[in-house]
């Protein structure tokens, strides 16, 4: 018997870097959900796709509208949300374990889904990546955490992050501003190190309990630096949250840590990571990376943004071509505070 299709209507990047609309056809399989967008999140992840010629957005929002034979997760009428990963494997000892992020055959985005995107009218989805949003959550706060808020979750739960700790955040974009949010909500108190002097009253509002400027990173300053910051050595940041679009000067960095602290880079970078090896070595300090959520702290990202009320700070912008063209450049030109939403009912 043959499958049902569903027709799809998504915006998607050119060579040139221009945004265009397309239209596709995407069968439904029986494990699949057929979502109504409604909203979705603008990631730095769009930024780096927009020549590749795939559908773009994959923070996205929407309603269930059909569901295949086989779907038990969800049910048609429900609110529902997404992340980048669609596949996984479901084999190895990464799918198996619950870490599917990491699973070798991981998929997203451009990667096999790249006739469809959240900047869409409907969007055919697996079941098991596709979660429930709280009701105390309203569609445009859920996209930006379907992305930036679980990966912050799920860094803060790598890290083994207790109440007690001093949580240090480099960086206050779309990932740090809710990085200090998440981190505040589990009690612990928080450090913004930033290399914008501005970015101080938003760091304070947002929760923070200390701003520390950071000396530009060219400058060569060196590890005296750090002497010069508030607070000096003594910050004693117990998880350091690489959130900033650029790595920050490790030799500053590394003073400000309590003895075997935890850094998580989370941002996507190709440049080398350059740490020094000595104060590494006898801090007992350890590196894990970290990209997107288990699904178990995807879910458990979604809850707890719901009890505490974290709400990203957004600006809104239509969900067409211009609207994501707009939102674009906004991004690329630093303009946006926090993260960027295009919604259909804008």
């Amino acid at each position: 018997m043959a499958r049902p299709k569903q027709k799809l209507t998504y915006l998607a990047g050119a060579p040139d870097g221009t945004i265009h609309q397309k239209s596709a056809e995407r069968e439904i399989r029986a494990v699949e959900v057929v979502i109504r967008v409604t909203h979705s999140g603008l990631c730095g992840t769009d930024v780096h796709d927009r020549t590749a010629g795939c559908g773009l957005g994959h923070e996205g929002v929407g309603i269930v509208d059909k569901v295949g034979s086989e779907v038990t997760a969800v049910a048609v009428g429900q609110r529902v949300g997404w992340g980048i990963q669609h596949a996984s494997c479901g084999r190895c000892r990464e799918c198996l374990t619950g870490y599917r992020q990491c699973c070798p055959e991981s998929r997203g985005q451009k990667y096999g889904e790249r006739e469809q995107g959240a900047f869409g009218d409907y969007v055919v989805k697996h079941q098991d990546f596709v979660f429930p949003i709280p009701d105390a959550i309203e569609s445009k706060h859920a996209g930006p955490l379907n992305c930036a808020g679980i990966t912050v979750y799920e860094a803060l739960r790598v890290a083994d992050t207790q109440p007690s700790d001093r949580v240090g955040v480099v960086g206050l974009g779309g990932l740090g501003h809710l990085a200090v949010m998440y981190a505040r909500a589990m009690g612990c108190d928080v450090v913004v190190f930033s290399g914008t002097e501005a970015k101080r009253p938003d760091a304070m509002a947002l929760g923070a309990t200390e701003f520390c400027l950071l000396p530009p990173a060219d400058k060569g300053a060196g590890a005296g630096a750090a002497r010069d910051l508030p607070g000096g050595v003594n910050v004693n940041v117990n998880v350091m949250l690489l959130c900033g679009g650029t790595l920050p000067d490790f030799d500053i960095i590394m003073p400000l840590l309590a003895r075997r602290a935890t850094i998580v880079p989370l941002v996507i970078q190709t440049k080398p990571l350059v740490i020094p090896y000595m104060l590494l070595l006898l801090g007992g300090h350890r590196i894990i990376g970290s990209t997107e959520a288990t699904r178990e702290n995807h879910v458990q990202a979604l809850r707890f943004a719901a009890r505490h009320s974290i709400k990203p700070w957004i600006v809104e912008f239509p969900m067409n071509v211009e609207g994501l063209t707009t939102a674009l450049a906004a991004l690329e030109s630093g303009k946006v505070r926090y993260r960027a939403v295009l919604s259909r009912e804008t």
